[in-house]
This record gives structure tokens, sequence and C-alpha cells, in this order.
């Protein structure tokens, strides 16, 4: 008993400086996952190929010409940043890396689900839609339990992760890209109206509009600010290169 007491103050000062290293590791790890370069790399072939599937009849292939050489997860992060609501701006790396993922995984255009949730819910992560959608990719909780298995989703799913609501999402996107062979305003209009009210616009010679419209419009802002950013640095790198910047 005497030894305890004679070693209690060691003990204690033992025990908080384990505590201060154990928070020191923490804020280290955050701050070295919350960089750039700690984002999966973009998977640019799957990428090049979505967005072409996707800009096909949109008459905006030329954005298309510049930036894939060029790392976009920098664009990725920054455009999250700038679009999460002032409550969830800490967030931005962990909705950055799961479009990324997700993206990468489905052979999809990682900008194009950005645009997806600008559209369905301006990055709001607890948004609620008028027939009960929630979160990011505002997705129906039945339909969350019909694809959580699919998309490797605990049962016990909480579409408030944007990790979870991202995945599911972007599985949905997939299996309806695949149902209508890469028909891009199909597919996207039946992430909205389903694949049963897509066919029967389809029987009557109708293609989906609206909500696709919307959609790749987004998209195509997204790639015009992008394609502002290589052309900037370009021009900067063209700068930094120039006889008149060079001394003796």
């Amino acid at each position: 008993m005497k030894t305890i007491i004679r070693y209690k103050y060691h003990l204690v000062a033992a025990t908080v400086l384990s505590a201060l290293i154990l928070m020191s590791a923490r804020t280290t790890v955050t701050k070295v996952s919350e960089t750039v370069l700690d984002l999966p790399r973009i998977e640019t072939d799957g990428q090049l190929g979505h967005a072409m599937e996707l800009f096909r009849r949109a008459g905006f292939s030329y954005l298309l010409t510049e930036g894939y050489s060029v790392d976009q997860r920098a664009f990725v992060l920054s455009t999250v940043k700038k679009a999460l609501p002032a409550k969830y701006k800490d967030r931005a790396f962990e909705v950055a890396r799961a479009v990324i993922i997700e993206a990468n995984h489905h052979n999809m255009d990682p900008l194009f689900l950005l645009a997806v949730i600008k559209t369905e819910s301006k990055f709001d992560l607890k948004a609620r839609g008028r027939h009960g959608e929630i979160g990011l990719m505002q997705i129906l909780p039945r339909t969350a339990a019909w694809l959580a298995p699919q998309a490797g989703v605990s049962a016990k799913f909480d579409l408030e992760d944007p990790a979870t609501n991202i995945r599911i999402g972007a599985t949905y996107f997939a299996q309806l890209r695949k149902t209508f062979n890469g028909k891009a305003t199909k597919y996207v209009g039946a992430y909205n109206m389903g694949p049963t009210n897509v066919r029967r616009l389809a029987a009557a010679n109708v293609e989906p509009a609206i909500y696709p419209s919307k959609v790749l419009g987004y998209y195509k802002g997204f790639y015009k600010s992008f394609s502002k950013v290589v052309i900037s640095a370009s021009l900067q790198m063209d700068a930094d290169r120039s006889p008149a910047t060079l001394h003796d």
C-alpha cells in the first residue's frame, strides 16, 4: 500500500502524459488525413468514359480536351468546401473522399456525383425530402434497405452519414446506368422518377427532361469552373517560364 502511495503521483503523471500523447496522435492523424494528397486518386479512365457518355449529346465535348492529366482532387475538395452549409464545412474531406471512392468503384465521374448531390440536397447532410428522402443524395429508407446488401452497407445504416448515403446513391446509379444501357437522360431521369415511369415515357417516345437537364446543367457548370482552373494554372506556368521572369 505504501508503495502505491509513494508512486501515485508518478502514475498520475504517466496517465496524463499518455492521454496527451494520444490526443496529439489523434490531432496529427486528423490533420494529415484532411490534406488533398490523402484523398484517393481519381481513376481517369472510368471518369473520362462516363463524361463522354454524359456529354455525348450535350455539345460540351470541348470541356473534356483539357485537364485529364491534371490532379482533380483539389478541385473536388474545394468544390465540396464551397458548397457545404457553414455548419458542415468541417466534413468536406469526408464528403470528397466518399465521392471519389464511389466514383472510382463504379467507373463514374466524381463531378457527376457532385452535380447530383447539388441537385438533390444542396450538400445538406441532413436534408429531408417531401416524400421522406434523406441526406445528400436524397434516398428513401425503403430504397436504401433494398440496396444496402448490394452496396455492402450494414442493415443498420444511417442515411445522414455521407459515406453511407453516397455509397447507396452511387450503387443505385450504377444499376440504373446498366438497366438503360448508358443512356444518360434515361438513367438520370430514372433516379428521380423511377425506372417504370421512364419506360412509360419511352413507350410514348418522350425523353425525361427536367431533372436530367438540371443535373447535367450543374455538371457542365463544374466542368466550366474546372476548365478555368486548368487554363489559369497553364497561364501561370507559361508566365513562370517566360524569359521576362528569369534573372541572371
